[in-house]
């Protein structure tokens, strides 16, 4: 079933004329974003699994059926920011100057995402380590990051101007950069969340704009 999230975390305001949402969308999105709150509390108290939608439900002080309004599993409560990162990146994406070249075009988008990366870092470990110790929760961040794959070939291929069906390009360059950001948050992850994992996935990404070429054998 897909995710039911409100854009309660929207991109941060970039100084245009975007409208302000009126009372009744701030109402909900303020609802959305106590839920995923109150879950994400929970999830760092207990564990995933002995969390349920009622425990989330009650720890929010609203309904069940509320909680459906919004999610529609505790599965996507936990993994609604990943929507919410992908709008963001097709804004950013977009952005972009049309004779920027392909891959700077994509590094230079994904790394805009970081700015407010440390207002969100506890949440990213969190859920990371969740993932990690929890069997359900790989299955379902495989479909996400798919997702990810298949809408970062997308906008790689509209640039390009070419059928992604048809072209190799936008696939394998959607792949590498995905792949390329996993292994840097997993390096970083694994050592403890020291260092700076942003300067990690430049380099990552940086590889694949004529990095590997250089790469020699060791003596």
């Amino acid at each position: 079933m897909p995710v039911k999230i409100l854009e309660n975390k929207a991109a941060p305001d970039d100084g245009g004329d975007r409208p302000r949402p009126g009372l009744r969308e701030r109402r909900k999105a303020l609802t959305a974003s106590e839920l995923e709150a109150a879950a994400y509390r929970l999830f760092g108290e207990r564990g995933f699994d002995n969390v349920t939608v009622d425990d989330i439900a009650a720890e929010a002080d609203v309904s069940r059926r509320t909680f459906f309004r919004y999610f529609a599993s505790k599965e996507d409560v936990l993994l609604a920011d990943h929507f919410v990162q992908l709008a963001r990146l097709r804004e950013a994406m977009a952005a972009r100057p049309k004779d920027e070249p392909i891959v700077t075009a994509l590094r230079n988008a994904v790394l805009s995402l970081t700015t407010d990366f440390e207002e969100r870092k506890d949440k990213v470990i969190l859920r990371a380590r969740l993932m990690r110790d929890t069997p359900s929760l790989q299955a379902r961040s495989l479909v996400h990051q798919k997702l990810w794959e298949e809408a970062m070939q997308e906008m790689v291929a509209d640039r390009l101007g070419v059928d992604p069906v048809k072209d190799l390009r936008p696939g394998v360059v959607a792949a590498a950069a995905l792949a390329a950001m996993r292994v840097a948050f997993t390096i970083w992850l694994t050592a403890g969340c020291e260092g700076d994992v942003i300067e990690l996935t430049k380099e990552a990404l940086d590889l694949l704009d004529g990095g590997l070429g250089q790469l020699h054998s060791a003596d």
